[in-house]
């Protein structure tokens, strides 16, 4: 029986697992990359392990969900007790996205983290290519990096790279580039003036932030530290954190938002008003303290007209390499500087060279929105419209191959 072809009488379909639901960067990307490929025919499901904290976002995108139990792969906790679970559980999760799969009949299967080990099983089953969408700089561990790469080789049709950075640890056989971009209309210069009074800031006081999910990578120790440094310069400095903490490290974000109190930073927890945040900043700073796999919420904060303050390495090298103005054709230093891991005082000196003179609403929306050249990326719509009917990914071809053609 040969390779099911779609008709254009229906929709394509993909069906993306997304084995954390917690309204992170990845799940964010995700979200987004849904409505882009709604837009161009997709009908797009999703498989999470329980009822997702962004099920609004998701609707509101136009995805379809389904829980299918899975195991998360974690650090946190008892790491031999998740192990244990992680191998038992393994089969029956592949098994009911396979069965998933089939029923909402799947032209693609798609993981949407190198860290997820599901969906190269399930899309094997089934038959279907698979995209494994690589969205970490794995430095923690060697061992899982030659694992993911070796995995990514075999059972991927297609790996996209969110970065040239994490492009580059795996194999360029099967690697394609596409960034994740923000909306210019819901990420935008106007938005300026809506925010500072709904925390209490003044209109024109220096404004310094940071948005993450808090966790001991992502630098936030380093700028506390680097506030004090900052008020020797300005004096009035406001500077605030938003973000809620990653799954077991409640007690670290504690630790950090006592710190921040006794400095006189503003701890905000989640928000859910990130675009009129970034646009009322005066200076977005992500610090972290191994290297981003691309950032995020520094094209955010570029888009909101706001520069950036980001460690030296991964994916803000690319973003900062070349940043022009919208509607200008000359390259602006003016949209960030890149700091050494660890710095506080780079980074404070960095902030300090970065601050306006004056700040209001006015000139915040006055600014041009700043946007990274970042050529040599496929679109979203162009990676999965070349799997469509696409024969599966190169361990099942082999396999064909040896047993000669299907009848």
């Amino acid at each position: 029986m040969s390779e099911r072809r779609p008709t254009p009488s229906r929709a394509k379909r993909l069906l993306s697992v997304q084995t954390i639901r917690d309204g992170g960067g990845a799940e964010t990307a995700l979200i987004r990359m849904i409505r882009q490929l709604r837009s161009e025919g997709w009908e797009c499901h999703v498989a999470l392990p329980s009822p997702p904290r962004l099920a609004a976002e998701y609707a509101e995108a136009g995805a379809i969900l389904h829980i299918v139990p899975m195991e998360r792969i974690t650090l946190s906790g008892n790491r031999l007790r998740w192990m244990v679970r992680f191998v038992l559980g393994w089969p029956v999760s592949v098994l009911r996205l396979a069965l998933l799969a089939r029923r909402v009949r799947a032209d693609v299967v798609h993981s949407n983290s190198l860290h997820y080990l599901h969906g190269w099983a399930a899309a094997l089953l089934v038959r279907r290519p698979h995209v494994w969408h690589a969205r970490e700089v794995v430095a923690q561990s060697d061992a899982a990096l030659r694992l993911e790469r070796a995995l990514a080789r075999r059972y991927a049709t297609t790996v996209v790279a969110i970065s040239r950075a994490v492009g580059d640890q795996l194999d360029p056989a099967n690697v394609v580039l596409a960034f994740d971009l923000p909306d210019p209309e819901e990420f935008a210069p106007a938005r300026a003036g809506k925010w500072r009074p709904r925390v209490g800031v003044a209109d024109d006081a220096p404004l310094v932030g940071a948005a993450c999910r808090i966790d001991t990578w992502k630098g936030i120790d380093v700028l506390l530290d680097a506030v004090p440094l900052i008020r020797r310069a300005e004096p009035g400095l406001e500077v605030v954190v938003a973000g809620d903490p990653v799954g077991g490290k409640e007690g670290y974000a504690a630790e950090l938002a006592s710190r921040a109190k006794r400095l006189g930073v503003r701890w905000l927890g989640a928000r859910h008003d990130m675009a009129e945040m970034l646009a009322d900043l005066d200076v977005f700073v992500q610090v972290s303290t191994l290297p981003e796999p691309f950032g995020l919420g520094l094209v955010e904060a570029l888009s909101s007209g706001c520069p950036v303050v980001a460690t030296d390495a991964g994916g803000p090298v690319e973003i900062l390499r070349r940043v022009v103005p919208e509607g200008g054709a000359e390259v602006t230093d003016r949209g960030g500087r890149l700091v050494p891991f660890s710095d506080p005082g780079a980074t404070a000196a960095a902030v300090v060279d970065l601050l306006p003179a004056a700040t209001s609403a006015t000139r915040r929306r006055d600014r041009p929105r700043l946007i990274p050249d970042l050529a040599g990326g496929a679109t979203f719509g162009e990676v999965f419209d070349a799997l469509v009917g696409h024969p599966p990914c190169p361990l099942w071809r082999r396999h064909r191959r040896r047993r000669g053609p299907a009848r």
